[in-house]
């Protein structure tokens, strides 16, 4: 007798049935392969696009700002008389080199990843780029020695070249940025995507995907033998409505049916030469493919990959701890920082507490105890966004709790005040935690600080969270926040303490401006 878990052989592609019903992908388009290649293809040229673009200003100005000083003499002072004149053939010879800079950034791969990656972060390749740059720079000044006779001479020439540089540094990674952040709002390329896996981890998968339209990927449905029907009430819209499409043995046709450009491994329970045969399936098809490694739960972006003898091996880094020095320019960070924040947002502070206090009676600020570092219970501040006495309805609204594990979240809260709302949905409740930031109970970045009962929940590797102080930001909002549920926060959180560097928190800084004007997950 079969499993009642077994699928059902189908006639075509998407036309599966089992215990777990779905809806209907009718969103989806049968696009022919050639027409997907033609679509990447477009898309990979998007960010040589935005360099081509902004190395030509770059170039542009670097020559006019040197055209303006050294043909009017501001710089003899520096240089002396030998300065000379710059003339429009170093321009010239100046934007003869962008194929060049282009063919740099080729080499350093960075095109390669922008199609290859799920993930690019502007932020993390800018050692890089700033290395192509420098190699841009030599290429443009052995071009200008060509012309030094009759348009440059040596010290305007290096100038030229200098002022280029600089103004690249800049500029470059300002645009890739605005390219792939205006992509995350409005990507025409989004990759078609099948999940091999049908069981939790690709169910999770879904959910983390559809939260982050920013990877560019649309998960078409499930490949798999069989499936875990373990429905919950963290189980949205986006995973009920992704299909069962068909068993590995029908790989080729759902590939070709749905045009499907990316493959991601995720712990099927299909047997490992079946497993096998997909993934060199795919590579035969020129189909990318991505593999949810195990015990990905422990693993970060910091993790590397070794060989032994063919074997590869994923070698995790220490775990990073604070050190001294480290720890004096984290806390000089928040110092700093917080000062800044509250200088620059001060009338935005002020307003805020006058609209608390005319909306709605009670007290400005909202105090409530969590625990911090090494388990040290403190009061932390935050704008008042509830009615008073909201803590005591809480076991009224119990039932209606849309948060896994022990937080309580509803994204329609009878509780939050008219002011409460806007003040959440952009964060500026936080604000008044800069108070606890200069009283070194929190950082500036660090896992999300819980209450004393909702920590209590947090035991094992979950409990690592309590090595470092809190944080006004973190992973964790900059990710999702309220939609992130509590196990992923957990994880999260674990990832932040023993990959911690201060290069990762500015990257997380810079990342929470952005995670604001989303409003994603804040309510």
């Amino acid at each position: 007798m079969k499993d009642s878990h077994d699928l059902k052989t189908p006639g075509r592609p998407g036309e599966l049935s089992g215990a777990w019903s779905f809806l209907p992908y009718e969103e989806e388009q049968e696009i022919p392969r050639g027409e997907i290649r033609v679509l990447r293809a477009v898309h990979a040229l998007i960010i040589p696009l935005a360099d081509l673009i902004t190395i030509t200003a770059g170039i542009l100005i670097g020559y006019l700002l040197v055209e303006g000083m050294v043909n009017r003499g501001l710089w003899s002072g520096i240089f002396g008389r030998q300065t000379g004149q710059i003339t429009g053939s170093a321009l010239w010879a100046g934007l003869s080199t962008i194929p060049l800079w282009l063919l740099v950034f080729a080499y350093f791969g960075v095109y390669r990843r922008e199609v290859r990656r799920l993930s690019v972060s502007t932020f993390d390749e800018l050692q890089q780029t700033v290395g192509a740059l420098a190699v841009g720079a030599w290429l443009e000044i052995s071009f200008l020695q060509v012309f030094r006779q009759d348009a440059v001479n040596d010290n305007a020439a290096w100038l030229y070249v200098a002022l280029t540089l600089l103004v690249l540094i800049f500029l470059l990674p300002f645009g890739r940025a605005v390219v792939r952040i205006s992509l995350t709002f409005l990507n025409p390329f989004r990759t078609s995507t099948l999940i091999v896996g049908a069981g939790e981890v690709g169910r999770s998968l879904i959910g983390r995907l559809a939260r982050h339209k920013e990877y560019g990927l649309r998960v078409v449905g499930f490949l798999d033998t069989t499936f875990v029907d373990k429905p919950g009430k963290e189980e949205d819209g986006e995973r009920a409505s992704v299909q069962l499409l068909g068993r590995p043995s029908e790989l080729r046709s759902i590939i070709d049916h749905y045009g499907i450009s990316r493959v991601i491994i995720a712990f099927s329970k299909t047997p490992h030469p079946l497993i096998l045969g997909v993934i060199h399936e795919c590579q035969q098809m020129r189909v990318d493919v991505s593999v949810v490694p195990r015990f990905f739960e422990a693993l970060s972006s910091h993790a590397e990959i070794d060989d032994i003898e063919g074997l590869p091996v994923l070698s995790l880094p220490r775990y990073s701890r604070q050190r001294s020095l480290a720890r004096l320019f984290k806390r000089l960070i928040d110092i700093v920082g917080t000062i800044l924040i509250v200088i620059i947002l001060s009338p935005l502070l002020l307003l805020t507490a006058l609209l608390i206090k005319l909306d709605s009676p009670g007290p400005v600020f909202f105090r409530q105890e969590r625990m911090g570092k090494d388990h040290k219970y403190f009061m932390v501040y935050k704008f008042r966004s509830m009615d008073t006495g909201a803590h005591r309805k809480q076991e009224e609204l119990a039932e209606q709790n849309q948060a896994s594990g022990p937080i309580f979240k509803m994204k329609e809260d009878p509780r939050v005040t008219r002011v409460g709302r806007v003040i959440r949905r952009l964060s500026i409740d936080e604000l008044p935690q800069l108070i606890n930031v200069i009283r070194g109970e929190m950082s500036l970045v660090g896992p999300r600080p819980l209450p004393v009962e909702e920590a209590g929940s947090c035991t094992g590797t979950a409990d690592m969270r309590h090595l470092v102080r809190p944080g006004i930001t973190g992973l964790w909002q900059i990710l999702g926040r309220s939609d992130i549920p509590f196990e992923e926060m957990v994880q999260l959180d674990y990832i932040y303490v023993t990959n911690w560097t201060l290069k990762g928190d500015i990257k997380i800084m810079l990342r929470t401006v952005m995670a604001i004007t989303r409003k994603r997950g804040a309510y």
